[in-house]
């Protein structure tokens, strides 16, 4: 039993209740009218407490539909709304005062929220139907249309807001698909260079001569090394994400952390003719985080300028403090990212189509599991590139 389901119980059960309440008050009221009635009391009395009942009656349902977190509409016989709360006025932006009295077809403008009230009015029972609304941006609501036949309230419809739901779903799914793509990839070249040398064996059962045998099992090792950096960061990512709301307790020297990580990938910079300078302000420079983190951050800019920039390339890590917090920067003047891909670096899986090689290669998910980082942090993250000038990434973090 799902949490909206359980919440839909509890309002039904607490609504009842107060028709109830409202019925012994009606009642109380309606004894002392006969009361007064036994005592010839004069009709204008009677009117004006038949008034007060009706208008304590009104204001009591009032307070418990606007206390109520799903949004609720009531509607008369003529399928009219007469109560709107403030969770749907709020969520469709409706002046309720105006649209009291409206249909919900041009309340809503939705033909299957109207057909989903008469299908529960046909059947005399409760239906709930996942429904989206459009306009200026889709809204995803599960809606249950509760007949109650009541002199005043003939329909109730409750709706439940989805749409973060349904977008997690949505984003579930095309993570599965990208991530099944990404690892179908280098699964295939194995499958091929495992073959060919299989194919190709010699009559006695011995696999080709050393030089093809060699060449094809350096091809596996490499799509084996790609297949396993895939599956680190998919794993990063994910821890990541299921420490959003983390607390940073202690302090590191992040100066400390910058160095370290810029030391152990100097071999590969030097390999691939790339400098790497380190620009600080001060030291040591505090900031509460978890030391594997931050390297991460580090570690992924600095491979990215490394293996993507180009031979010759100059990376400048520039770290700064100041009042308002810590800005970190990586500068270098490289192949760069294009213009057009620039929007979109920091999504899951994303690569270049464009003629630069930046974002072609590795996981995708680097500048992601970077971005992730920084807001876990409370920081954000800004990226500029001029291809072949000057590309940027830009961290701020508050102290």
């Amino acid at each position: 039993m799902n949490y909206f389901l359980i919440s839909t119980i509890i309002f039904l059960t607490f609504f009842i209740i107060v028709l109830i309440l409202l019925i012994l008050i009606r009642n109380k009221f309606h004894a002392r009218i006969k009361e007064l009635e036994n005592k010839n009391s004069n009709l204008d009395e009677k009117k004006l407490l038949l008034e007060s009942v009706e208008r304590e009656y009104r204001k009591l349902l009032d307070i418990v539909i606007d206390s109520m977190q799903h949004g609720i509409v009531l509607l008369d016989n003529s399928l009219r709304a007469i109560k709107i709360n403030n969770s749907i006025s709020n969520l469709f932006y409706l002046d309720r005062a105006k649209l009291a009295g409206e249909k919900t077809i041009f309340i809503f403008n939705n033909r299957n929220l109207e057909e989903l009230i008469e299908e529960s009015l046909s059947g005399d029972k409760a239906i709930r139907k996942d429904i989206i609304f459009y306009g200026d941006e889709e809204i995803s609501l599960s809606v249950d249309a509760i007949p109650l036949n009541l002199e005043n309230y003939y329909v109730m419809l409750i709706f439940n807001n989805t749409t973060q739901e349904v977008e997690f779903s949505r984003l579930r799914s095309q993570f599965v698909a990208n991530v099944s793509h990404e690892m179908r990839t280098p699964l295939t070249s194995i499958k091929g260079y495992v073959e060919t040398l299989l194919e190709n064996r010699r009559p006695e059962g011995s696999l080709p001569d050393s030089e093809i045998t060699i060449k094809y099992l350096s091809k596996t090792l490499g799509e084996v090394e790609r297949l396993n950096i895939l599956i680190e960061d998919v794993l990063n990512l994910s821890n990541i994400e299921h420490r959003r709301n983390v607390l940073f307790k202690q302090e590191y020297n992040i100066v400390e952390i910058i160095r370290e990580c810029i030391d152990s990938l100097s071999f590969l910079a030097e390999k691939n003719n790339v400098k790497i300078e380190f620009i600080f302000s001060r030291d040591p420079v505090l900031l509460q985080t978890e030391e594997a983190l931050f390297s991460q951050i580090v570690r992924n800019l600095v491979e990215n300028a490394i293996f993507h920039g180009g031979s010759g390339t100059i990376l400048k890590v520039i770290l700064e403090e100041n009042n308002s917090g810590i800005v970190l920067g990586f500068e270098d003047n490289g192949q760069g990212i294009d213009s057009s891909d620039l929007p979109f670096i920091f999504q899951r899986f994303y690569k270049s189509r464009s003629g630069y090689s930046y974002l072609k290669t590795g996981s995708g998910l680097g500048l992601s599991i970077v971005k992730h980082i920084v807001e876990l942090h409370g920081g954000t993250i800004e990226a500029s590139s001029q291809p072949g000038i000057r590309t940027r990434f830009v961290m701020t973090f508050q102290k």
